[in-house]
């Protein structure tokens, strides 16, 4: 296997969207090595030579940061990298460095204790979300409408966490987005496609909740967050996740995936997101071959 036109693909499973991502990467030249989460990892010198980068798509955030971090500790850049995994994957991590960078967002605070999330409440004048700091498909998320609902809320959590070990929190003001939210898939550096994701039935607009794929033009604030968000989490491969906040008239970002879905969106907003991908897997390699091959004609003249 040539490492200059071979990456590792780590999935929890070939879905139809990493299947077309591998058959790009064909028609473009590039080997492809599939690693499930039940294999082991090329993790010694050996077994990772004949590899240039590994692609991580797998499914479970945890395996996705657990093989991310193992890879590039090996000495194999991994797509999205190890640093960008990490803040993606945890929302309070998010939070924070989205603050410190001056990205636009909901107003937050972290809640240490359940104590702590009735200030949140009251400061966010009683209507506010709770996220977990670890959950995709919006699973764990709640809009909180009151101190009677928090305190249900509370109280159901203490029935299956009672040493609150799965604090801190992360509470969010409730932001009027209306019945939909944005989804804008970056590649690289660019947005590639946003769509509307519509749900009159869900406050929380995710695909796989019903919510309706409407295509949608990216304009220039799109845009420029878009931008934002690649300088602060560097080049990669990201969902990020905009409300339009009604009440301020200004997109602010919910928050980004590290491993975006396309199965069913492209289809209907027609950009071909996996042909995107395979494109910036291989300019990243060959970018990659040419610093190497620099490196090594410098040896060569030093020798």
């Amino acid at each position: 296997m040539d490492q200059n036109n071979a990456i590792l693909l780590c999935v929890t499973k070939l879905r139809e969207e990493e299947q077309r991502i591998v058959d790009h990467l064909a028609d473009l030249g590039i080997q492809v090595q599939v690693n499930l989460d039940s294999m082991d990892l090329p993790l010694g010198l050996a077994d990772a030579q004949p590899l240039g980068l590994a692609l991580i798509r797998c499914l479970s955030q945890k395996n996705a940061l657990n093989r991310s971090q193992l890879l590039e500790l090996a000495g194999l850049d991994t797509l999205n990298s190890n640093k960008a995994i990490t803040i993606c994957t945890n929302k309070i991590h998010q939070a924070i460095v989205f603050e410190k960078h001056g990205v636009p967002q909901p107003q937050f605070r972290i809640a240490f204790t359940p104590r702590k999330l009735f200030d949140a409440l009251q400061e966010f004048g009683e209507l506010c979300v709770i996220k977990p700091a670890t959950s995709s498909w919006g699973r764990g998320i709640a809009r909180i409408t009151g101190k009677e609902c928090l305190e249900g809320w509370i109280a159901a959590r203490e029935s299956v966490d009672p040493a609150h070990q799965s604090f801190p929190v992360l509470v969010q003001e409730y932001v009027e987005k209306g019945d939909y939210d944005i989804r804008v898939v970056i590649v690289g550096r660019t947005p590639i496609a946003a769509f509307r994701r519509v749900s009159a039935e869900n406050w929380k607009t995710n695909t796989h909740l019903g919510a309706e794929v409407e295509p949608l033009a990216i304009n220039e604030e799109i845009a420029a967050i878009s931008e934002q968000l690649v300088e602060v989490l560097g080049e990669g491969i990201y969902g990020a996740d905009l409300f339009f906040d009604y009440k301020q008239l200004r997109y602010v970002v919910c928050e980004v995936n590290q491993n975006p879905e396309f199965a069913k969106s492209w289809k209907i907003h027609g950009v071909d997101v996996a042909w995107h991908i395979a494109h910036y897997v291989k300019d990243v390699l060959t970018q990659k071959n040419k610093v190497k091959q620099k490196n090594k004609t410098k040896l060569l003249v030093k020798s």
